[in-house]
């Protein structure tokens, strides 16, 4: 018997060696914003396990040939239930905000790089999409007491364990705090400066791209101050002719600054003392429809002066700012996926010449620039709706997480191949390419994700449904 809302999580290991659902508990964590009157965040699904409730009847029963759920494919039937295989999470929490919020950026921090130890703690930076524009605001957030996720599914021993342990479980809650300032309208996209997390900028639903610096906000978050005072725009950007999406900071010169819009141009930032000048009278005009995404290049040939933008046109192109013609992209790949829009790009922080792009159809292409006339490296069109965001790896270079509109988040490995082909697999299992790692679900429309570049393979996903931050068992 199934009670309750059931969100099945769908975990794969490497290789395909577990196959098999996952959908563990996890702590919710509390919303701490001071005079907003957030309440503390509800779980969002109930898991029973009906091999705990039968109190053992059918034990001699021959079991039935389990199957790998297929989202999008399967339906549940009534008293059929998911196969739960505990332990796939090494840690899973989420959180909510009084809005929705369509775009998440990491604040880099001071704790260390490459973190694997728990308890951990995350800053974040998010914008709300609310129903009435005066109750947009946009949130500096500080996530911490990230334990191992406790609750995956597994039984205690003893009833009376767990009454000794509900104490230190207590302790154990994570925790969110929050400090938030109004916003001028929705936040469509925000992007957090990789040399100084606390300057930050927001694509609003106004059609201007705002400056903001957060720097009070986050000291008031490490001190424990129960209030900050209200930041303002310390630069605002008028020069695009409607709203948009793409926003990216340099992530080799700080200050360097780009925002596409949906009157499909690129404007290029440049710092200066007291703010930025926008060349608005020089814009990268090449698409023929709105820009969705833009990214600077990270790693690899010229990539100071090199980035990235999609567009709703179908195609991607690669831009050289030293080029004096700014109609004259150094790529153009016009028909990227076969006529959908292409919503999402994301350059390889190791191997830098490589570029991920996800598109309406819900596939995603791996490009090698040096040779896109010879077509994608890979082409996966695995999900079932449009692809909203996607990212590589910090420290792997064959590692990477999509996100689609059909409710799922996908971890995926180029360098992973079926260890046994033909071999007998579960019924379903062959719906799953080798390739898909895992398989994470339980959020309402995911929006926008991103590797934490701090924490060991630690993912964060902003949906209409809230925030989670996880770490698989396989990655």
């Amino acid at each position: 018997q199934v009670r309750g809302p059931l969100v099945p999580r769908v975990g794969m290991a490497k290789k395909r060696k577990a196959a098999s659902q996952a959908t563990p508990e996890d702590e919710a964590l509390d919303f701490e914003d001071d005079g907003d009157g957030q309440e503390e965040a509800e779980d969002e699904e109930e898991i029973v396990d009906a091999e705990a409730e039968d109190d053992g009847e059918g034990d001699e029963e021959e079991e039935a040939p389990k199957m790998i759920w297929r989202p999008g494919i399967d339906a549940l039937e009534d008293g059929e239930q998911l196969d739960v295989e505990p332990g796939t999470y090494d840690m899973l929490h989420r959180a909510q905000v009084e809005w929705p919020c369509l775009s998440v950026d990491v604040i880099r921090d001071d704790l260390g790089a490459q973190r694997s130890t728990f308890p951990m703690t995350a800053y974040v930076v998010a914008g709300s999409q609310a129903s009435r524009t005066e109750d947009n605001r946009l949130y500096v957030m500080k996530w911490h007491k990230l334990y191992k996720t406790s609750k995956d599914g597994r039984e205690d021993e003893e009833d009376e364990e767990e009454s000794d342990n509900e104490d230190s479980e207590d302790e154990h809650e994570a925790a969110l705090e929050s400090k938030a300032t109004p916003h001028p309208g929705g936040v469509n996209r925000v992007r957090a400066m990789p040399q100084a997390g606390h300057i930050v900028a927001t694509w609003a639903d106004t059609g201007k791209v705002h400056m903001w610096n957060l720097d009070a906000q986050r000291k008031a978050l490490n001190k424990g101050d129960r209030a900050a005072p209200q930041a303002k725009p310390i630069f605002t950007c008028e020069s695009h002719k409607d709203e948009g999406f793409a926003l990216d900071f340099s992530p080799n010169e700080a200050g360097r600054f780009l925002s596409g819009s949906n009157d499909s141009q690129v404007l290029l930032w440049g710092p200066v003392p007291g703010g930025w000048t926008v060349e608005s009278q020089q814009p990268f005009k090449g698409h023929k429809s709105s820009v969705e995404d833009v990214q600077w290049k990270k790693l690899g040939n010229s990539f100071q002066s090199t980035f990235a933008s999609c567009s709703s046109d179908g195609s991607f192109k690669v831009w050289d700012i030293r080029e004096k013609d700014r109609k004259k992209p150094a790529i153009n790949v016009p028909d990227a996926h076969g006529g959908s829009d292409v919503n999402v790009l994301s350059w390889s922080p190791i191997v830098g010449e490589l570029i991920v792009t996800g598109a309406d159809d819900g596939g995603f292409k791996i490009w090698d620039t040096r040779h896109v006339a010879a077509g994608p490296m890979a082409n996966f069109l695995w999900h079932r709706q449009a692809v909203t965001s996607v990212d590589w790896h910090p420290s792997d270079e064959t590692v990477l997480v999509v996100a689609s509109a059909d409710d799922s988040v996908s971890l995926w490995d180029m360098a992973v191949e079926d260890d046994a082909p033909g071999r007998e697999v579960p019924q379903g299992a062959d719906h799953f390419p080798p390739q898909l790692l895992f398989l994470h679900q339980g959020q309402k429309e995911p929006k926008e994700l991103k590797w934490h570049p701090q924490l060991s393979s630690v993912c964060i996903v902003t949906a209409a449904s809230g925030f989670n931050i996880f770490k698989t068992c396989n990655i």
